[in-house]
Parts: structure tokens; sequence; C-alpha cells
């Protein structure tokens, strides 16, 4: 069953806003690095979840038409 527009598109905003700040600060605190070293692995952290997000992007996630 896919999900309506609206439901997916809010999947993704919640995805790419919170996941990047969640890691973000459990590296900062539990790895206890500087804020800029945290930020630097963040960066690396959140490729396989800009890759997910592309994927769904690229799959119509978007699109209600059916197949």
């Amino acid at each position: 069953m896919r999900f309506p527009w609206y439901i997916r598109m809010t999947i993704l905003l919640c995805v790419g806003a919170f996941v990047p700040i969640l890691l973000h600060h459990i590296v900062y605190k539990l790895w206890d690095v500087s804020v800029l070293r945290a930020a630097e692995i963040t960066f690396i952290l959140c490729i396989p979840v800009a890759y997910w997000m592309a994927t769904k992007i690229n799959e119509r996630w978007h699109d209600d038409r059916e197949e």
C-alpha cells in the first residue's frame, strides 16, 4: 500500500530535517569531540541518508499514478 503524497513528503521532510540533527548530537555528546569535528563526522554519516532520500524521490514518491 502506498501512502498519499502528503504523507510521503512529510516523511522525507522529517528525515531530512531531524536525522542530521540527531546524528550531530549523538556524535558530539557520546564521542566527546569538538563541535566542528562532530559536524564533519555528521556530514560523512549523512551520505547514506541523502542517498536513500534521492532513491525515494527517483522512485516517484511524489507521483500518485497507478502503475
